[in-house]
């Protein structure tokens, strides 16, 4: 018994060893989007892999005025702004970055449309803080509420068949929505009608919009008109240089542009005219 004497303070020792802290382990909390308490729940180690389930870490944050501590072993970000999260137990301690990025609103177009078959569209959305600030490196999730009709790739807008959805943009806590209509470029070509000239486009069923944009040759504000045939809730348009009309052909119509005659004195008009089927 007396040579075992002194291995029995050894192994008490070298049980305490193993109870020693040596590593923190804990989710680093990345970019904080909002004042909600975000849970950190650190968990401490021994050297052998064992949790030390009596382990009280103590959590800091620099700069003090960045964030608070909650008794729940969490933290809740003040403002916005970049700082150190510390996590420290015994003898051990671990930094990790801190990133609060306050969203306070996201600004979206109040309304897109995209052309088929236009490349895709970049919506310009913009997330702020409180103070207004743009926050540049918080992440935007976009999202298309019907994909048949247009989807998001690439965190931009492609088109992929005629009719209405929205776009649906998140960042933290914050959403906004943005209808998106999608139409399709039927004909975009140029147009030159001289005095008391026409020219007009059969069509079959279905939902119209037609723009036109013209000059006059003598400068003047002479414009020209439009006008639909075999339709409903047609939007004919009284002489003017620029143009935007849609109709409804029920079964088969026209549309007619025209340069109104001046006694075949007038100036002739020449521009561009685009015609879309729409929603």
């Amino acid at each position: 018994m007396k040579r075992l004497l002194p291995v029995v303070p050894l192994l008490l020792w070298c049980q305490a060893c193993d109870r020693a802290p040596a590593r923190i382990d804990f989710q680093p909390p990345g970019y904080v989007l909002s004042s909600s308490e975000v849970a950190l729940k650190p968990r401490v180690f021994t050297q052998g892999g064992d949790v030390l389930e009596d382990a009280r870490p103590t959590l800091s944050v620099a700069p003090a005025d960045l964030a608070v501590v909650t008794a729940a072993s969490g933290l809740r970000c003040l403002r916005s702004g970049d700082g150190t999260l510390s996590v420290s137990a015994g003898p051990v301690s671990r930094s990790e970055p801190l990133r609060c990025r306050l969203v306070e609103t996201l600004r979206a177009p109040s309304a897109l449309r995209l052309i088929i078959p236009n490349a895709p569209v970049v919506a310009e959305v913009s997330v702020r803080d409180a103070s207004g600030a743009v926050l540049h490196d918080v992440p935007v999730t976009l999202a298309s509420s019907n994909p048949a009709i247009f989807r998001v790739e690439a965190g931009a807008l492609a088109p992929v068949s005629v009719g209405t959805a929205n776009l649906e943009v998140s960042a933290g806590d914050r959403t906004a929505t943005t209808p998106v209509t999608v139409v399709r470029k039927l004909k975009a070509e140029p147009l030159l009608l001289n005095d008391g000239a026409r020219t007009s486009w059969s069509l079959p069923q279905g939902h119209y919009e037609i723009e036109a944009q013209v000059r006059s040759a003598d400068g003047s504000a002479h414009g020209i008109t439009l006008s639909w045939v075999g339709g409903s809730n047609c939007q004919d348009a009284g002489e003017a240089q620029k143009l935007r009309s849609q109709c409804t052909i029920e079964n088969a119509g026209s549309v007619i542009l025209e340069n109104p005659t001046t006694f075949g004195l007038g100036p002739s008009a020449d521009g561009v005219v685009a015609m879309y089927e729409v929603p």
